[in-house]
């Protein structure tokens, strides 16, 4: 009987062991990110920048915000800001820095901006030509989702790709129907 709680004692303290360890090598890089959009950035007059917190190292939650630089609006829809809270769950991770990988994104993004459209009209019969603008403000919020692969190195650098999006709710007059979510990021984990 002796045998069998020495036993059963020492089986617990090894695994007991392997999980302080586990958490320990998990912990190593830190459970902060802070990440920038270098496409958003590179191809667009606005800036994204993400900050993540690491629950586990199969998830994490964070929220990004946008804003847009330019006057200039895209495609008659000029988002001038959004704020895009978030959830991850990471899949196929081995690694023991955790939070990394293939990962599935739920999100809800606030976003405001304003619609510009250009009109021209010619009547012929009364050789009347009328032309001018339409700029209205807009305010939505929706959900959506994406996907993605996460890379962290040793030292805590992070590279990203994702892509997604989702759809506003709201129904607001000259906003957009749906958004997109994604794109090419670089930070660090501390």
């Amino acid at each position: 009987m002796k045998n069998i709680v020495c036993a059963f004692l020492m089986g617990a303290s090894l695994i007991g062991y392997s999980q302080e360890s586990e958490n320990k090598e998990y912990n190593t890089l830190g459970k902060h990110e802070l990440r920038i959009d270098a496409l958003e950035a590179l191809a667009f007059t606005t800036i994204e920048i993400n900050y993540e917190f690491i629950i586990s190292k199969y998830s994490g939650a964070g929220a990004a915000i946008s804003f847009n630089l330019s006057d200039e609006s895209i495609e008659g829809y000029g988002q001038n800001f959004a704020f895009t809270p978030y959830y991850r769950q990471y899949f196929l991770n081995k690694k023991e820095y955790g939070a990394r990988g293939f990962f599935v994104e739920g999100s809800i993004q606030i976003a405001a901006g304003e619609y510009e459209d250009y009109y021209y009209s010619y009547n012929p019969i009364t050789e009347i030509h009328l032309e001018g603008t339409t700029n209205e403000n807009w305010f939505e919020t929706g959900i959506g989702l994406s996907l993605g692969q996460k890379w962290v190195s040793n030292n805590g650098f992070i590279f990203e790709i994702s892509a997604g999006g989702g759809r506003y709710l709201l129904g607001t007059d000259y906003a957009p129907e749906a958004y997109f979510r994604g794109g090419i990021l670089v930070g660090y984990r501390f």
